[in-house]
This record gives structure tokens, C-alpha cells and sequence, in this order.
């Protein structure tokens, strides 16, 4: 009888089956363990998932070590003081500075505490629905506020734990609820908040009362025990009537300021002590008589009858004054009696009219058309103006004496020394003579009419060595034809303001100023001027044939584009697929252009596509580099042992099955030495031995021997004869 004649379940005497079985000698596999092929192998698979950091078992909790630990290590205490084993797990709960074993269960390892820990629980790392009490660092159930399961969103500060109703609202409107069955709580009084200043809830829903400690806070309203306050100003009851059996007080149970009636601001009735007012101006009585016993007093009075008024003032620019918009006061046959004067504004009259005479400043004249003004002495008496200091000036009916100053005479003329005033005429009777107004002293010279040339285009106003200092005018400046006005004029003046080297002249829209050409100029409007006329300028709108833009002019410059000058940054976005100006050539090494450098990395790549031609960074066996925390993911490639390798956080584990498959031809003999290739040390790997002879592919459960990393010793109680076939995997 050969060794392929029976299986495992035709074994009918101890002879025919002398080997002692272990569960790697039971086959197993499941699409859900890949790389399974046994029982034992699917086991530590299993164990593996769940408890992924598993380290060796310590005596007691004093054995367990305090330095070179990771999160979430995991280690049995054969031990832990009442002769029964306990799990402990590395980490840092909140409020603890460091991290420090934690027992998470407690259990004699007997079938009933291990499978009503692994069915209730399975690991304390997820939550149980059915409600369980979480231990402290010394195994003792948390009791008080923090009893019960604590349940986190995040491993790092800022993380958040986020609740839905469901997962099947996609990307549309959220339906169901995240509702609770049970009262909320802070677990610590007055230290959080609902919602954030930034992210609100839209809407509020409560049947009984809303307490606060302090205050209620609604937009700019605030309400607290006994207060009701608006920033704003104003607290608007709309269109509701306010009932109180109470009073509406001030401070102190009365207005001690005022009572404001109106609903428009800016025109309301305001009563306060000893004073009645109203913003719009005005406060009308309708047809009411108004009766005082006291004094009526009032700052300007207006009476007013058939849309005519009359106004009282008692201090119009120091002085009282009556005014009537008809522009006359009539006191009808009342006859006028003062003991003052009767003046003007300021204590001057101004202008006094009797008949057709006009008295006003220091002229008397006719207010008639063409009148004359006749000043005549009783029967033979003169007509005498004395003047002080000048002697005496008689008017006849031919001639004026002055004496004391000379006689003038007067026929048709006036003769004064060199001048002559005749007509409308004042002129110089010596050849050539001037004519010169010399006030006396700072006196100067006035004019109540315009000053024209009496011929055009030949005067000049001063002359080369007679310059006046300064002109003062109003309105502008004209040819008598074109026009200059003094606001123009005048903004001439901003020219020379700030002025700076390489400055032009522009019209900012009100005025001429001096400024460096900048926003000013817009080559678009210059005429002449062509959008692509600046070949060193980038051409935002495209250029034909394509545009090549640098950052430096030297070596190692570089080229920088950020999205925006804002702290909070946008998109660099492509409107097309971007590629390097060079392809990538192998020629003995790879050249090319890289995305990123050596000290220059991206951080995530974000793709729904494919990855073409995309290859895994290359190292030897050797050269490996290091398992890190911040690289679990990163996938290398060993170009020696031909394996990819992924980072778990704490160790490069081979991404895939190695596996090696020889056939060899068996001649009676019963032991034969296998040297593998492309498995890193089969004293890890499964070994399978298959009798091809049959041509059932069977599995011969014979005695396998790992000499090394390398060898396999395949040894057989009987010998074999056939072909068979060896398959190591890894």
C-alpha cells in the first residue's frame, strides 16, 4: 500500500497513519482570510485582526514595561494579583498627561468568561450596543458622572464625532433624526456651548421653560431676571397692545426724563419736565384757544393769517426784529413813539425813504425816474454843508466856493490842480499826466461798477516795472471768446503737490494732479497701441503660437503661483491636463521632469483615474527604510527578493504572497532538500507537499523540515515514486 492510496478519512490501523497532526495540517480557506490555507493559519488570522499589537504576556502588572510602547499595545497578565489573567492596553485617556497600561478585561480565561468577553464584547475599542460599564487604570468600574461608555470622534485635538440619522441620504436633503431617549447634560457645569458663533442651529423647538443662570442672548436683544435690553435702541412690540395691571416707570417709578410719542423717529412728540417738544419742528393746537394765567414767553414767534405771517424775533443779530412775509407792516392811523433811536440792523438804519428822496449810507438821491433832488432855504436863507476842518462849501445857482481851499469854479466843469471832472469824465489837463488814487494811509481803492478799457485790445493792467503783487478774482478769466474759471484755475495748484521725479500730469476726474503713471494709462485705449505690443508681459487673454513663462532669470530661481494674497488660500486650477514640456526617456536611468522634490513633498493626491506607468519607489532588502508612524501606507518595492512592502505604522510587512512552486520526480527514495527563491525565510511560510502521480493534486501530509531561511527537507516513511509537487508560500 502506497502513502497515496488512503486519505486522512480511510485510515484503518495506526499504521497507516503514524504522523501526529497540528491544526496547520487542516486545510481552510474563505474569500474573507486571504492568504488562509489552513486551520492554524486562519486562526492567527483571525487574532491577528483583532488584537493587531499584540505583545508577548508579562507575570504581573509590575512587569509590564514603561518604556518602548506604542498606542494601543496589548498584553495579557497572566496575573494581575488574584491568580487570574487580565488584559491591559497602552494608551492616553483624556485628562491624563502621559499614556499608561489601562486593564480592559478581567477574566480567568476559563470558556465561559472567554467566550462571554469575546461574544459581549469582542474589544473594548468598540461600542456595545447593549450598554456596558467602562474600568479605570485599575480595572475598577468608573462610577459618578463619567460611568458608562465614553465614546470618541477623533485620536487628535480639533477632531470632532459626528452623528447622522442614516446612511441612506446621500447627497440630498437630510431626513430622520439623531434623537435620544434620555435628558442632555454637560458633564461640567457652565464650560460648553450649544452651536458656535459661526455654526448655528436654524431653529429651536421647546414646550416647557428655558432657564439661564444670567442671560438669554437674541440677535442685539438680551434678556435676564427682570430686564429686557437691545443694544440697538430699540425694542419693537410691532403692532401689539401692551397690558400690564402695573405702571410703566422710569428708574425710579416715573419718567424722570421724558415720554417720547410717535412711531417715526425724527418725528415724535416729546414731554419731559417743564418742557413740551416735537422733532418734526412744529406743534399745532388746530382751532384751540390757548389760555395762561401765567407769562407767555417764546423765542421766535410766527403769526400767521390767509398764508401770510409776521415773525417776532427777539435777538435777530443782536437786535429784535419784526418781519412780514409781505414785506410791509402797516400800524394803520396809530401814531409811533419812541425814546430811542430808529435804526437799522446793528443799531444802523440803513436806508430811510421819504416822498421821492432816498437817504441811505452817505448819499441822498431820487427814487423817481429821472428826479431830481432839490435841496432849498426858506425864503432868502443859503443852503449851508459845514465840514469840519475844511471851511465852509456854498452852493449858488452858477457856481460852488470853497473857501479857505480856493476858489473853483464850476461851468460845465471841475477843475482840481491837474484834474478835471467833467461829464462822466476824469482826466488830466497836464500833457501826458497821470492820474493817481492814493488813499490815505491803508485806505484803498474801490469801484461799484466794472472797470473796462475804453478801447479793445490795446491797454495793459500794470506794466514791466510796475507790477501789482497779487490778483484776486471770482469767477475766471476770458479772451471774449473762450474761458477759464477760478476753480480750474485754482486746481492748477494740486499739480505741484507731492511732486517726485518721473510724475506726469492727469485728470483724476475733478482736477489736474501730478502722480507716476500707473492705473492712469491703459495701453487698450492708447491709439496705436496693440494688446500684444509687451512680448516680455505674460498675455492673460493668449497669445498666438503659445507663451513661455519664467520665474528667474538666474540659476536656481524659481517660479511661485499661489492662489491668492488672503491667509485663507483657493485653487491652483488647470482647464487643462498638465504635462512636462520633455518626455520621460530610459537610457540606463530615468530622465525627466518630477512632480514635487526630495525636500519638496505633496502631501495627498486626489485622482478617480489610473496611475500610468507609475512606479514603486525602489530599494534593496537592506536598504529598507524604516517603519514610521506618519508613513503607514507608504508601499516600497525590494528589486532583491522582488517583494512590495507596506508601513504599517510600526513595521514593513510584504503586501501580497510570496510564493515558490517546484515539481520534482521521486525514484523509491524517501528524503529529499529543497532550496527555495523568492521567499524572504520559510521558517515563516506554509508548506504544502502534492502527489501529482494520481493526478488529483492530493496533499501528502508527510514530515516538512525548515533547515534555514531557505531549505525545506521533505522526509517520507515510506518511499515515494512519482511526481510531486512542493509549494511554499509566504
Amino acid at each position: 500500500m502506497s502513502i497515496g492510496e488512503h486519505g486522512r478519512f480511510e485510515v484503518w490501523n495506526a499504521l497507516q497513519h503514524p504522523l501526529r497532526h497540528t491544526l496547520a495540517d487542516f486545510g481552510y480557506t474563505s474569500p474573507s482570510l486571504p492568504g488562509v490555507t489552513n486551520v492554524q493559519s486562519a486562526l492567527d488570522w483571525v487574532l491577528a485582526v483583532i488584537y493587531p499589537q499584540q505583545k508577548a504576556a508579562v507575570a504581573n502588572p509590575a512587569a509590564l514595561p514603561l518604556l518602548g510602547n506604542t498606542i494601543n499595545d496589548y498584553r495579557v497578565v497572566t496575573d494581575d494579583g488574584d491568580g487570574k489573567a487580565a488584559a491591559y492596553r497602552w494608551e492616553q485617556r483624556e485628562g491624563e498627561v502621559t499614556a499608561s497600561w489601562h486593564k480592559i478585561y478581567d477574566m480567568d480565561w476559563g470558556e465561559g468568561t472567554v467566550l462571554s468577553n469575546f461574544l459581549l464584547k469582542t474589544q473594548d475599542v468598540y461600542v456595545y450596543k447593549h450598554g456596558i460599564d467602562d474600568l479605570d487604570s485599575t480595572g475598577a468600574v468608573i462610577a459618578g458622572t463619567y460611568a458608562g461608555q465614553t465614546i470618541y470622534g477623533g485620536q487628535s485635538a480639533g477632531t470632532n464625532l459626528t452623528l447622522r440619522a442614516n446612511s441612506g441620504d446621500g447627497v440630498g436633503a437630510s431626513t430622520g433624526y439623531v434623537q435620544v431617549d434620555d435628558n442632555f447634560r454637560p458633564a461640567v457645569h457652565n464650560s460648553f456651548d450649544v452651536g458656535t458663533n459661526v455654526s448655528r442651529f436654524k431653529d429651536a423647538y421647546f414646550q416647557g421653560t428655558i432657564t439661564t443662570a444670567s442671560t438669554v442672548v437674541a440677535g442685539t436683544l438680551t434678556l435676564s431676571s427682570g430686564s429686557i435690553n437691545d443694544s440697538s435702541g430699540t425694542i419693537d412690540f410691532d403692532n401689539e397692545n401692551l397690558v400690564t395691571t402695573g405702571n410703566i416707570t422710569g428708574a425710579i417709578g416715573y419718567f424722570t426724563s421724558s415720554i417720547e410719542v410717535g412711531p417715526l423717529v425724527g418725528n415724535a412728540l416729546i414731554l419731559a419736565p417743564g418742557s413740551i417738544t416735537d422733532e418734526s419742528g412744529a406743534i399745532s393746537f388746530g382751532n384751540e384757544n390757548l389760555s395762561t394765567t401765567g407769562t407767555l414767553a417764546a423765542g421766535v414767534t410766527t403769526l400767521t393769517d390767509n398764508a401770510q405771517t409776521i415773525v417776532l424775533d427777539p435777538d435777530l443779530a443782536g437786535v429784535a426784529s419784526i418781519t412780514s412775509s409781505t414785506g410791509t407792516i402797516s400800524f394803520g392811523n396809530e401814531n409811533l413813539t419812541t425814546t430811542g433811536n430808529i435804526t437799522g440792523t446793528n443799531g444802523t438804519l440803513t436806508q430811510l425813504n421819504v416822498g421821492n428822496l432816498q437817504l441811505a449810507a452817505n448819499q441822498i438821491s431820487a427814487t423817481n425816474a429821472n428826479g431830481d433832488v432839490t435841496i432849498t432855504s426858506n425864503a432868502n436863507g443859503n443852503v449851508v454843508l459845514f465840514l469840519p476842518g475844511t471851511g465852509i462849501v456854498e452852493v449858488g445857482s452858477t457856481n460852488l466856493t470853497v473857501d479857505a481851499n480856493g476858489l473853483v469854479t464850476l461851468t460845465g466843469q471841475f477843475n482840481a490842480d491837474n484834474l478835471r471832472l467833467d461829464g462822466n469824465t476824469l482826466s488830466s489837463t497836464n500833457a501826458n499826466g497821470n492820474i493817481v488814487l492814493s488813499p490815505n494811509g491803508t485806505g484803498i481803492v474801490q469801484t461799484t461798477a466794472s472797470i473796462q478799457p475804453n478801447s479793445d485790445n490795446t491797454l495793459a493792467l500794470g506794466a514791466l516795472a510796475l507790477r501789482f503783487t497779487s490778483l484776486f478774482l471770482s469767477t475766471g478769466i476770458s479772451d471774449g471768446t473762450n474761458s477759464i474759471t477760478m476753480a480750474t484755475l485754482l486746481s492748477l495748484r494740486d499739480i505741484n503737490v507731492g511732486v517726485a521725479a518721473g510724475m506726469s500730469i492727469f485728470y483724476d476726474g475733478t482736477k489736474w494732479v501730478a502722480s507716476a503713471p500707473d492705473t492712469e494709462i491703459d495701453h487698450g485705449t492708447i491709439s496705436g497701441l496693440l494688446d500684444d505690443d509687451h512680448p516680455q508681459y505674460a498675455l492673460l487673454a493668449g497669445r498666438a503660437g503659445g507663451q513661455t513663462l519664467y520665474g528667474g532669470t538666474a540659476a536656481g530661481e524659481h517660479l511661485v503661483l499661489d492662489s491668492t494674497a488672503n491667509a485663507s488660500k483657493g485653487y491652483i486650477k488647470f482647464s487643462s491636463v498638465p504635462v512636462p514640456t520633455t518626455n520621460a526617456s530610459f537610457a540606463g536611468s530615468w530622465s525627466g521632469t518630477d512632480i514635487g522634490g526630495s525636500s519638496n513633498y505633496f502631501r495627498d493626491v486626489y485622482t478617480k483615474g489610473e496611475f500610468k506607468g507609475f512606479r514603486l519607489e525602489n530599494f534593496t532588502f537592506a536598504t529598507l527604510p524604516a517603519s514610521s508612524a506618519q508613513n503607514i501606507g507608504r508601499v516600497v518595492y525590494a528589486t532583491d527578493n522582488t517583494k512590495a512592502y507596506v508601513d504599517t505604522g510600526s513595521a514593513l510587512v510584504v503586501l501580497g504572497v510570496s510564493k515558490y512552486v517546484q515539481d520534482t520526480v521521486w525514484a523509491a527514495e524517501t528524503v529529499k532538500t529543497f532550496t527555495t527563491t523568492g521567499i524572504s525565510d520559510v521558517r515563516n511560510a506554509l508548506v504544502q507537499f502534492l502527489d501529482l502521480s494520481a493526478n488529483n493534486y492530493e496533499t501528502l501530509y508527510i514530515k516538512t523540515e525548515r533547515l534555514n531561511a531557505t531549505d525545506v527537507r521533505i522526509t517520507s516513511n515510506i518511499a515515494l515514486t512519482g511526481t510531486y509537487r512542493l509549494i511554499v508560500m509566504e
